[in-house]
């Protein structure tokens, strides 16, 4: 393996290892996530509990397809935008001055809606798109027909 290889694998290993780390604590405790998404005060209520319930499994589904490269692309993707999207509710939080716990991370450890978060899911984006990037000047091998 070269180093871009070694590279790309730590980001892979990353990338899903955080993602995989955030979704299982929100897994067993859907409801404390639905508290901590209720904190922001974006979401109109009714969107809260359903997406409290889905989103975790979503992470770990599309973290396991990055570790796995079953799906890769779709993996990536979906946890790119995640990542940005968690950007922007952090980014919102900071704006308004909220004091919340973001629940990223579940009941498992308590991070705080502030910058040093906001750099994590920056982070965590931006290695996806790296990832992506990287995907796509992979040149593919195809198959001879039979």
């Amino acid at each position: 393996m070269n180093l871009r290889g070694i590279g790309i694998w730590i980001l892979r290993v990353g990338l899903a290892g955080v993602y995989i780390f955030a979704a299982i604590p929100k897994v067993i405790d859907p409801w404390a996530f639905a508290r901590a998404i209720h904190n922001f005060r974006i979401l109109p209520l009714e969107a809260i509990p359903p997406l409290a319930v889905w989103l975790p499994p979503l992470e770990a589904l599309a973290a396991l397809a990055v570790l796995t490269g079953v799906l890769y692309r779709g993996g990536l993707v979906w946890l790119t935008g995640l990542s940005l999207a968690f950007a922007g509710g952090i980014i919102s939080a900071i704006l308004r001055k909220l004091d919340i716990d973001c629940g990223c991370f579940g009941t498992l450890a308590r991070s705080s809606a502030t910058w040093p978060h906001l750099l994590l899911n920056l982070a965590t984006a931006t290695a996806g798109i790296i990832l992506i990037a990287a995907r796509a000047r992979t040149p593919r091998r195809r198959r001879l027909p039979r």
